[in-house]
């Protein structure tokens, strides 16, 4: 993928006076591309064949998308710019990028238990940190013993039990 296409590309659809809404609705129709490409192979394959035509691509993204004319013209730049392939191979590169334009924050949380008082406690403490608009995904994994595990973006915060008797056991 050349990265001053990619730039270039972002750079247009956020300088053409496409309004927040728009990308919101653009974001959350690539998140659904990227977990129905990612897992149904069928949809994947068809795709990312060029013997097909954009027209019957983009039939089968609305399929997987809806009917938002934001996000499906989105997608026909996309084909049109000839970056579908790189949108399939690397989603999280372009959710990534749109994040950032608008100011969205990705956690993935790991805890060992997890109820609703403590995801709202984790949840409120997030957002004192890095603000409200949050795409906060919780995971639970009895390995870590207790405490919490945080991926904030490409930052890795391990605030475990289990991680910090791993530094003691390192420093032994």
């Amino acid at each position: 993928m050349s990265s001053a296409t990619v730039n270039d590309f972002f750079q247009a659809i956020t300088s053409s006076g496409t309004s927040k809404d728009d990308l919101n609705i653009i974001y959350d129709s690539v998140q659904k591309f990227s977990e129905v490409t990612s897992k149904n192979k069928d949809v994947k394959v068809f795709l990312s064949n060029d013997i097909y035509p954009a027209e019957s691509k983009i039939d089968v993204i609305k399929d997987v998308i809806g009917e938002k004319q934001q996000a499906i013209n989105f997608f026909k730049t996309i084909i049109d710019f000839g970056i579908l392939n790189d949108l399939i191979d690397s989603s999280e590169f372009f959710l990534k990028k749109i994040r950032s334009i608008l100011s969205k924050v990705k956690v993935k949380v790991v805890v060992s238990s997890l109820n609703q008082r403590k995801e709202e406690i984790v949840r409120k403490g997030l957002e004192e940190i890095w603000g409200t608009d949050l795409e906060i995904d919780f995971f639970i994994d009895e390995d870590i013993i207790g405490g919490v595990i945080l991926q904030v973006e490409d930052k890795f915060f391990d605030g475990s039990i289990s991680g910090k008797l791993k530094q003691i056991n390192n420093i032994i």
